[in-house]
């Protein structure tokens, strides 16, 4: 007969999978993994995936080589610390919000539920020693780390990046730009006019939009169109110097939402009748000479 601490010990044992799914959301998370990456976080810096992926290798190996882990001190801790982890990322989020980022939380949380709630085994039974043990827990992480890294730069390498279904999305040519009023960094208001305008979204840890800038602004200048950058803080240090553009902090994501940009870099020209006539996501090939025929249309 099966008691109900059994049972309950048994839960246990769904913490390396959940660790194992918080780990492959997090590897779809990096740059250049082909998934459809995450639609609303400001950067595509791979940084806070792969140290989300040290976390989450760590957790699983000490759960997997130390069945008295954690004490209820401990486990009470980290479930607090899990939970305010994941309300306050998702506030700077708001309104949109990540599938993957939503798992990685959601494992997150429910791994040290299970720690906080299921009592801890009476006594080890490893075959290892614990000085062995503890060298393969802090080498988890470390190769966990330098794996996800060689994979994002391969992908990198060899253009293994799927097309996002997220990045063709949203605003499409022909359709109304939405009306806007907003203020550029030197306080000069910002509408909607009868004129041609670039709005170009762009982040500040985007590799792709250093490059794909260093194309638009041989565009600058002209005098039958206005250029807009629109970045969240903090401003672009490769910007520096564009003086023919003007740029426009989205501290909120406010006019990112409106304009459903789902990822970096994203440029629309918009024309006199106020309908979009291009829109160009990302570094394509023949990015020079689609905005160089958007511009004399």
């Amino acid at each position: 007969m099966v008691s109900g601490n059994d049972t309950m010990k048994h839960l246990r044992h769904f913490i390396p999978l959940l660790g194992a799914l918080a780990l492959i959301a997090l590897f779809l998370l990096l740059p250049e993994a082909p998934g459809a990456g995450c639609p609303t976080c400001s950067s595509n810096s791979p940084y806070v995936p792969l140290l989300g992926a040290g976390y989450f290798s760590l957790l699983t190996a000490v759960s997997l080589l130390f069945p008295l882990f954690p004490t209820k001190s401990i486990a009470r801790g980290g479930l607090t610390w899990s939970i305010l982890l994941a309300l306050s990322l998702t506030y700077l989020h708001l309104p949109g919000w990540c599938p993957l980022c939503v798992v990685a939380h959601v494992s997150h949380i429910l791994i040290w539920t299970i720690w906080a709630v299921v009592p801890a085994e009476k006594k080890e039974t490893a075959a290892w020693g614990f000085k062995e043990r503890l060298c393969v827990a802090a080498f988890a992480p470390f190769s966990v780390v330098a794996l996800f890294s060689c994979l994002n730069l391969t992908f990198m390498a060899y253009g293994f990046k799927l097309k996002h279904p997220a990045m063709e999305a949203g605003l499409k040519i022909g359709d109304q730009a939405p009306a806007f009023a907003v203020q550029n960094i030197k306080g000069i208001e910002i509408r909607n006019a009868d004129e041609k305008f670039v709005i170009n979204f762009v982040s500040s840890g985007c590799p792709y939009c250093k490059e794909q800038f260093a194309i638009l602004k041989t565009f600058a200048g002209r005098e039958n169109v206005r250029m807009i950058n629109v970045s969240s803080a903090p401003f672009p240090e490769w910007a520096q110097g564009s003086s023919a553009m003007e740029w426009v902090e989205d501290n909120d994501g406010s006019l990112r939402q409106l304009f459903k940009v789902t990822g970096y870099p994203t440029l629309f020209v918009i024309g006199e009748d106020g309908k979009i006539t291009q829109v160009i996501a990302g570094v394509p090939a023949q990015l020079r000479s689609d905005i160089a025929a958007s511009l004399e249309n």
